[in-house]
């Protein structure tokens, strides 16, 4: 008997051991495979977008840069005499015209190029060229393709003459030409998707002669017609902010109408409870249910976003008919909303985190907490609780708002709520989640555990009837946390695949809707449009717990058999009446 007693003791302990690995195994898979991702992300990124752009990019540039003598090189260039220093160049797109602009600048024929920046920077640039052909590259704009990528070419590689220390670079002149004249349209489109293209205002002014670079505005083709979701600005096809969805419109409609219904149950619930709350104010103000009371703030907080953002989403999140121009300037609900957004859901975790320590430390060590209670400490747990608990999430909330690399900005199509960078939002959001949901689960796992020790020692649950509905609280919030972590990771690991598919299908429709060229699927089933309907509703289910919790169901049994009697008594009289 003593044996088995001991050998029950030893398995007890096992699978409490197991319980704690698991459960920290488990909450550094998020962390393992956002890192994992990214990497894998990183290089499928680059090796779409190397096929995708190496298939014609050699027979443009070679269209481009045929055999030409310097009385019609298409660009000037301005000569400066300057220490530098002198890289060979290690490139091969702008190798030929390289060449030729070294011979026409009278340095010595047959020598290797060398050029002003580093190989490094070298790579980059090849880069940003390979990527400008989506745009430079489209029949639509072959006069524009014509002049501007010499001139990007002695922007990106200026030539460099290691003997004497003269350096010489694109010129102000032509890049007006260019980015007004004939590639306007072409030169807008790149400036909105963040290439690297030049400050004309920054360049040297041309100190050659003679330029062969025609300042006319080449007529281009205007016959585009664009998708209905996109919208024709001057001869470039943009997307809507107002009718773009990422997802196909019925999954959208339904998706919207989940997240709405379900927004709605939970705002309802949480202002019932805080009703309910005011009405028993002597219990749910003090130290610790106020706590409770907290996450229901918050969860009415995130769930009147969404129901406001349903109520006006056009007005409220887009700045412009584009969408990139939009992107580009968030409205300030968007800013703010997505601030407040972003602080409440931190706020809720640190809420229940809290409350999780304190009822551990109400178990593991009962008589340290009663005496804390004697000696009135709680009210300064309680008073460094809230401190801690509002200014946490503070300072990652205030970088989204001031730093503009990261701000809070649209992250779904149709707009839903707005947030920082996937970076930012996975170091703001996602890790400090993830931590304190392991570490309240890992310290409800040992409290429940010796709970159950306790119980069988002194034959009883040890657990009052509020206990219990606090336990069931923190298991509603541990669901709903789970769930929307698992989720959000999943995403923000395919934010770069998404933006980087998304933008290659801008390009795309940007010179006319084609449907054999232009795929959506690329980036259409990165998202399930149901998932994040499906955490708004497990809100909801803890704002059904939380209502559990404030709703006293003895007095409302009792309540109810009173007015049972009194309705009984009423008919019984009515019914003697009658028979008199």
């Amino acid at each position: 008997m003593c044996c088995s007693k001991k050998y029950s003791g030893t398995f007890e302990n096992i699978v409490l051991a197991i319980l704690l690995v698991v459960t920290v195994a488990l909450f550094s898979l998020p962390i393992i495979f956002y890192y994992i991702s990214d990497i894998f992300v990183s290089i499928s990124s680059t090796m779409i977008l190397d096929s995708t752009n190496n298939s014609n990019i050699s027979d443009i540039y070679n269209e481009t840069f045929p055999e030409i003598n310097c009385s019609t090189i298409p660009v000037q260039w301005s000569k400066v005499n300057a220490s530098l220093n002198c890289y060979e160049y290690a490139g091969s797109i702008c190798e030929a015209f390289l060449t030729q602009w070294s011979e026409c600048a009278a340095m010595r024929e047959g020598s290797s190029v060398h050029v002003g920046v580093t190989e490094e920077k070298q790579m980059k640039h090849e880069s940003t060229l390979k990527t400008l052909n989506g745009f430079i590259g489209s029949p639509i704009f072959k006069s524009c393709a014509k002049v501007a990528l010499p001139f990007l070419c002695q922007y990106m590689f200026p030539l460099s003459d290691c003997s004497t220390g003269t350096s010489y670079s694109a010129t102000r002149d032509d890049c007006i030409i260019i980015s007004e004249g004939v590639c306007a349209d072409v030169w807008d489109l790149g400036l909105k998707f963040d290439y690297d293209l030049p400050n004309c205002d920054e360049l040297p002014k041309a100190n050659a002669l003679s330029t062969n670079l025609s300042t006319s505005n080449e007529s281009i083709t205007n016959n585009i017609t664009c998708r209905d979701d996109f919208v024709k600005t001057n001869v470039i096809c943009e997307p809507r902010c107002d009718r773009f969805e990422q997802s196909s419109h019925t999954e959208t409609q339904i998706m919207i109408g989940s997240e709405v219904t379900a927004a709605s149950i939970a705002l309802l619930l949480s202002i019932v409870t805080i009703i309910l709350s005011i009405k028993d104010h002597k219990m749910m103000f003090k130290y610790p249910s106020i706590l409770i009371l907290f996450q229901v703030i918050d969860i009415i907080i995130l769930a009147s976003i969404i129901i406001i953002t349903a109520a006006g989403r056009d007005y409220l999140y887009c700045s412009s008919v584009s969408l990139l121009e939009t992107l580009d300037n968030p409205t300030l609900f968007c800013k703010y909303g997505g601030a407040l957004f972003h602080y409440s859901l931190i706020n809720l975790v640190l809420w229940w985190f809290c409350n999780v320590a304190i009822f551990f430390h109400k178990i593991l060590f009962p008589f340290q907490a009663n005496r804390f209670e004697r000696l009135g400490r709680n009210k300064y747990i309680l008073a460094t609780v809230i401190v801690v608990s509002m200014l946490v999430p503070l300072p990652a909330v205030i970088v989204g708002l001031t730093v503009k690399k990261v701000q809070y900005n649209l992250n779904r199509f149709p707009p839903q709520m707005c947030a920082t960078s996937s970076e930012m939002w996975f170091y703001s959001n996602i890790l400090p989640t993830d931590l304190f949901l392991g570490a309240g689960i890992f310290m409800l796992i040992i409290a429940l555990w010796s709970i159950r020790k306790k119980s069988k020692i002194y034959k009883s649950t040890q657990l009052s009837t509020a206990e219990k509905k606090i336990i069931l609280i923190f298991t509603s919030v541990s669901v709903f946390s789970l769930f929307s972590l698992g989720y959000v990771s999943s995403v923000i690991a395919r934010v770069p695949a998404f933006e980087a598919a998304l933008t290659q299908y801008f390009e795309c429709e940007a010179f006319g809707h084609d449907p054999e060229k232009c795929s959506r699927s690329t980036f259409e089933k990165m998202y399930s449009p149901y998932m994040s309907a499906v955490a708004y509703f497990l809100i909801g289910l803890v704002s059904l717990t939380i209502l559990n919790f404030v709703i006293k169901w003895q007095k409302m049994r009792t309540g109810g058999r009173t007015i049972v009697r009194n309705v009984s008594k009423v008919l019984l009289i009515k019914t003697n009446e009658t028979s008199v």
